[in-house]
């Protein structure tokens, strides 16, 4: 699944919704030319400011304890 940068809406169980935004997640990669910034995947912020990384899945994140949101595009 392909995820662009931008907005989407995540559901839990219990049927709350939040509005997130999904951004790269970056890390530096050394080269023989120096360092550069390579993307390595995907992570969730929620309007709080706080950081999520996706699970494997590519579609759904924890933000606690027993709390899965899943998020629809």
């Amino acid at each position: 699944m392909i995820i662009s940068n931008g907005r989407a809406t995540a559901v839990v169980v219990n049927g709350k919704h939040i509005c997130v935004q999904v951004i790269p997640f970056k890390r530096v990669q050394n080269t023989m030319t120096g360092l550069n910034w390579v993307e390595v995947c995907k992570q969730i912020q929620v309007e709080s400011g706080e950081k999520f990384q996706l699970n494997l899945d590519g579609k759904s994140f924890y933000a606690g304890l027993n709390n899965l949101y899943k998020l629809i595009f």
